[in-house]
């Protein structure tokens, strides 16, 4: 006599895999998001940690001079681009001074100043990270 069972899933056995595969994704989703702001901004002081390298290197190579703008630095960096600010995408603000130079990123918010760790801002000169002076 041959078995008249079923082989196969319910469709409320489908229902709750497909359930706790949503739950396990959500909490996926938020741990890998929850800390985009800080990679952004760590991204943010390492690229200009380089430019800061290139600034340095360019005025070696030029009496000890800084350039006007940064787009003169671009052949030092991978397809030949000057890094931008991943909060703004725009280039960083860079100033020549009477002593050197400026390189400032305002952080997330893009407005000076800010207390939360994203919108902190960063700033070199000719000798190196001046601010956040503490990370």
């Amino acid at each position: 006599m041959a078995s008249t069972r079923r082989r196969g899933f319910t469709l409320i056995e489908l229902m709750v895999v497909v359930l706790i595969l949503g739950i396990i994704g959500t909490i996926g989703f938020f741990y890998a998001t929850r800390n985009i702001g800080t990679a952004e901004w760590q991204s943010a002081r390492t690229e200009m940690s380089e430019l800061h390298k290139a600034l340095l290197n360019w005025s070696l190579n030029n009496n000890g001079e800084f350039p006007d703008d940064l787009e003169v630095l671009a052949e030092d960096f991978p397809g030949r681009r000057v890094p931008t600010d991943p909060f703004s995408k725009e280039p960083y603000l860079y100033e020549r001074t009477e002593d050197g130079f400026e390189l400032t990123c305002y952080g997330k918010d893009g407005v000076e100043g800010g207390t939360e760790k994203t919108d902190r801002d960063i700033v070199f000169d000719q000798r190196g990270q001046r601010e956040p002076l503490d990370d």
